[in-house]
C-alpha cells in the first residue's frame, strides 16, 4: 500500500475502550489523515470510529469548523471501513470514493469531534456508508454518506 506509512496512532473514542475481540488496528497511517489530525480508535469490516481535536487551523473565517473538515473526516472514515470490509470478504483490492454527500447540522468552534461509520450497502462493485459526526456532548454536527467503488487487487 504505497499511500500508507508508519504506525497508526490509536486513542480512546470518548469512554469506549477497544475490545480485545476487535480486529487488530492497521499498522499504517494515511498522510492526509495525519495532517488533518484524524485518529482512528476502532476499525473493522463492520464499521469504524475516529476522533479529531478541533484546532484553530481547522476553523473558517467566522471561527467555526470549516465544512471541508467534516467532508474529509466522513470520506476517510468511510473509506477505511470499506477497505477493511473489502479485504476481509474477498481477494483484496482497494476502494475509491465516487460520491460524498455531507450535511452540516451544527456549528462548533472547539472541542473534540467523533465520527462513526456504519454500512448501508456492501456489494460486489460498490459500497455505501453512513458516517455521523458528534461533538463532546453527543450532538450531531455533521452527517454524510459516501459511495465507494470496489477495485480489484492489482497483480
Amino acid at each position: 500500500m504505497p499511500w500508507c506509512t508508519g504506525l497508526a496512532r490509536w486513542c480512546r473514542h470518548k469512554d469506549v475502550q477497544p475490545s480485545p475481540d476487535s480486529p487488530a488496528p492497521l499498522n499504517v497511517t494515511v498522510p492526509f489523515d495525519s495532517e488533518l489530525g484524524l485518529q482512528f480508535t476502532e476499525l473493522g469490516p463492520d464499521g469504524a470510529r475516529a476522533q479529531l481535536d478541533v484546532r484553530p487551523k481547522l476553523l473558517q473565517l467566522t471561527g467555526v469548523v470549516h465544512g471541508g473538515v467534516y467532508c474529509a473526516m466522513i470520506e476517510s472514515i468511510a473509506s477505511m471501513a470499506a477497505f477493511a470490509w473489502l479485504n476481509s470478504h474477498g481477494e483484496g483490492g482497494s476502494v475509491v470514493g465516487v460520491n460524498n454527500n455531507t450535511d452540516f447540522v451544527r456549528s462548533i468552534s472547539s472541542g473534540m469531534v467523533y465520527g462513526t461509520a456504519e454500512p448501508l450497502h456492501r456489494g460486489r462493485r460498490q459500497q455505501l456508508w453512513l458516517v455521523t459526526i458528534t461533538d463532546d456532548t453527543d450532538r450531531v454536527v455533521a452527517r454524510g454518506q459516501v459511495r465507494l467503488q470496489n477495485l480489484e487487487a492489482r497483480p
